[in-house]
């Protein structure tokens, strides 16, 4: 550009006052700074944009021209830098959130809840997916944070542990059999087993323990919620794997028992995610300290 936006706010006030003298005052400067910016600005374009008499001072033809386009540039850049202060100070502005069905409920909504009414004017979006779905959607710019099921290996993303969680099964009465002793893996890949759809972080864990143990578990059902596990076991389908703390209702309740494995699987983490060295918006940032301060006490 051939002039900087300084001038061009200054022309744009000039001509809305229509006097040096007035424009001077409401930019709390001195009159022959405005005079001298408005020679400047006239050089740089190569054109009288003013008209100067004794009564003040008119826009020429190419003057009325130009401030057409300047003043709505000007009004659009001051809407901008507003937005974006309105966003800075979570006032305003949006923020995207995935997660899987099974972190929404039983992790996530009270951090919503807290978010939302410290900053209602938020937008806040949740897209619900299992844990490899919501890594792509992080990195095409379709989330701008996620809450997972650990563990997740990779460089392009920064993970946060949020929580320690516990698999166990689970099972009715049903399968009585197996109370009050110690099971093993071997003996439990021969019951009818209700399990996560293998696309889940969650079940790829628990194939990749059962490996350990040379055993593949051939699940006579599979399911894309835990909650569902948790439903189809209190009626007796089969015996499901569960994250302890998420079926603790069923489990205290005595419609379910937990299983006690010879071998019991170590525990995993929930993880809060981002893109690693891609600054995060302040309601990212904000949301982000909310969960982990919460962590903390």
């Amino acid at each position: 550009m051939p002039a900087d936006l300084d001038l061009y706010s200054i022309f744009c006030t000039v001509a809305r006052c229509g006097s040096l003298s007035h424009a001077a005052r409401e930019l709390y400067v001195s009159q022959p700074a405005i005079s001298q910016s408005m020679h400047r600005l006239e050089y740089m374009l190569g054109c009288t944009l003013f008209t100067r008499t004794s009564r003040g001072i008119t826009l020429t033809s190419e003057g009325r021209m130009l401030y057409s386009y300047a003043d709505k540039a000007i009004s659009l850049i001051s809407a901008a830098e507003d937005k974006l202060n309105r966003m800075r100070t979570l006032q305003s502005g949006g923020l995207m959130i995935g997660a899987s069905d099974t972190l929404c409920q039983f992790f996530l909504l009270p951090y919503l809840e807290k978010f939302h009414t410290e900053y209602p004017e938020v937008q806040l979006q949740v897209t619900n997916r299992t844990t490899p779905d919501t890594i792509e959607l992080l990195k095409v710019g379709k989330v701008d944070i996620a809450l997972v099921n650990l563990p997740v290996a990779d460089s392009a993303l920064c993970v946060r542990d949020v929580l320690k969680v516990h698999d166990s099964f689970v099972a009715s009465d049903r399968f009585a059999h197996l109370k009050g002793r110690q099971v093993t893996m071997a003996e439990l890949a021969r019951e009818p087993l209700v399990l996560l759809e293998q696309a889940s972080n969650s079940r790829k864990y628990l194939d990749d323990f059962a490996a350990m143990s040379g055993i593949t578990l051939h699940p006579e059902i599979e399911l894309g919620a835990h909650s569902l596990l948790v439903e189809f076991a209190k009626i007796g389908l089969g015996i499901a794997c569960v994250t302890s703390e998420f079926a603790a209702a069923a489990i205290n309740s005595g419609e379910l028992f937990e299983i006690d494995l010879a071998e019991p699987m170590p525990s995993r983490g929930i993880g809060l995610i981002s893109l690693e060295g891609v600054p995060l918006s302040a309601a990212a940032e904000r949301f982000i300290s909310i969960v982990l301060e919460n962590q903390e006490q």
